[in-house]
């Protein structure tokens, strides 16, 4: 028998491992007594002299855990939750006291993930008509209370993704054609979310105006119109049959298997059910499952369990280097429809040759050319224009903060550092937060 001898991992920052739950729980890690000789001493000396990492369990647990301040910073608590706490301690805040309260810059986007060469996937009239017949809005207020940042694009819109792509590109979305002609994009799509949340009783004063509502909100989205979907169906021969569904084109039941996360992440859960809900209404039958993270993981990287689920992994373009996430748009990575190995890339399944051949030409260019830009800018069209994958929303990044022990937590009118606790910029944040004196 052979013992591992280094269990304590060597580290290069000013905590070390002194105790951890064996079943991986929680880890315990406490200050080096030589901090400031670490990888980012420079910084100045962390405040906290132990930092606990736990699982407080299901949402409703860790909910009531975090309301007896047990803990200081959740990650990915749902809007309701929050909210509740919120009115049980007036110690927990959210990120930004005004809507959409949360931090929306996440580098990732999520969105439906679809496998490309399974029938009657691989149509972009099916695509096409799922994503117009999904209510966005509707979405966005049942399972986020309307807390979200909708994205048309396939990457997030943030701070500096916007006027690399988003912005470019609005006139381009605008002029969007399908080939019969109809124009899918709405760029009323956050005046009009404001307007329903209004009409549903939130303050006023809380909802962004102006030019507000497309940094809150976005600078629009899809159509939701599913009488256009209902139709690009029928001209791909699927039409509904008399239990209301759409039917393959032979007249077959058409039973869409969409697959989103259990309770290990209640927020894209929630939003998952919403989409499906959605769906269900326009007519389209869909087996919604449930999968806990190990079989969300292998879905996502084998062709033959996959048809549609809801994901983040390869929306993950942070700045103008677009080949961080998109350089596994490649036809090495792409396998048989029904292959059972797992793939090692391109996960989103592209099959585009223009796309292939985009990033092949690309990978001689420095990041700084103009034209790198261009090429990532002709990526995001080509997967938008055929539906390649179904971008929804930022990643509302709902990470509510207790500050009962500690305070100067980054916000939005004190952004000194993005509020992630599993980000490099996290070791800003556990210099910079004050003890309160409480114990």
């Amino acid at each position: 028998m052979v013992t591992f001898q280094n269990t304590n991992a060597v580290t290069l920052g000013p905590y070390k491992i002194k105790e951890f739950d064996p079943n991986g729980a929680w880890q315990l890690w406490e200050l080096r007594e030589d901090w400031e000789r670490s990888g980012w001493g420079n910084l100045g000396q962390p405040k906290p002299k132990f930092v606990l990492y736990k699982d407080f369990g299901a949402e409703e647990t860790r909910a009531l855990a975090f309301v007896q301040n047990q803990y200081d910073v959740d990650t990915f608590m749902s809007p309701d939750s929050i909210q509740a706490a919120k009115g049980r301690n007036p110690n927990i805040e959210s990120f930004s006291p005004t809507f959409p309260y949360h931090d929306m810059n996440d580098a990732c986007s999520y969105g439906v993930y679809i496998n490309l060469q399974k029938a009657p996937y691989d149509k972009p009239e099916v695509r096409w008509a799922l994503a117009l017949a999904l209510n966005m809005q509707q979405v966005g207020i049942s399972s986020m209370s309307g807390q979200f940042k909708a994205g048309a694009l396939p990457l997030a819109d943030t701070p500096i993704t916007g006027p690399l792509y988003y912005e470019p590109l609005q006139s381009w979305l605008e002029e969007l054609t399908l080939a019969d002609g109809y124009k899918p994009y709405n760029t009323n799509f956050g005046a009009e979310l404001s307007d329903a949340l209004a009409a549903q009783g939130v303050d006023a004063s809380q909802l962004p105006t102006g030019d507000a509502v497309e940094k809150g909100f976005g600078m629009g989205w899809w159509k939701h119109d599913p009488a256009q979907a209902a139709k690009l169906l029928e001209s791909v021969g699927m039409k509904k049959g008399a239990d209301g569904f759409f039917a393959l084109e032979d007249g077959s039941p058409w039973v869409i298997e969409f697959v989103i996360p259990g309770d290990w992440n209640k927020v894209i859960q929630r939003i998952g059910f919403s989409i499906a809900d959605s769906w269900r209404q326009a007519g389209f039958n869909i087996n919604t499952r449930q999968v806990d993270n190990g079989e969300w993981t292998t879905v996502q990287n084998t062709n033959a369990r996959n048809e549609l689920m809801i994901n983040w992994g390869q929306s993950c373009t942070y700045n103008v280097n677009w080949q961080n996430s998109w350089r596994q748009f490649d036809a090495k990575y792409v396998l048989p429809v029904d292959s059972t190995d797992a793939l090692n890339g391109n996960i989103m399944r592209v099959t585009d040759q223009r796309i292939f051949d985009i990033v092949a030409d690309s990978a001689q260019l420095p990041t700084d050319d103009p034209q790198f830009l261009a090429n990532g800018q002709d990526i995001a069209k080509y997967l938008t224009e055929d539906m390649q994958m179904i971008n929804l929303m930022n990643i509302p990044t709902t990470i509510p903060t207790n500050k009962t022990y500690w305070t100067n937590f980054p916000k939005q009118d004190n952004f000194y550092a993005a509020p992630y606790t599993w980000w490099s910029s996290f070791k800003k944040t556990v210099v910079s937060i004050e003890p309160t004196g409480q114990q």
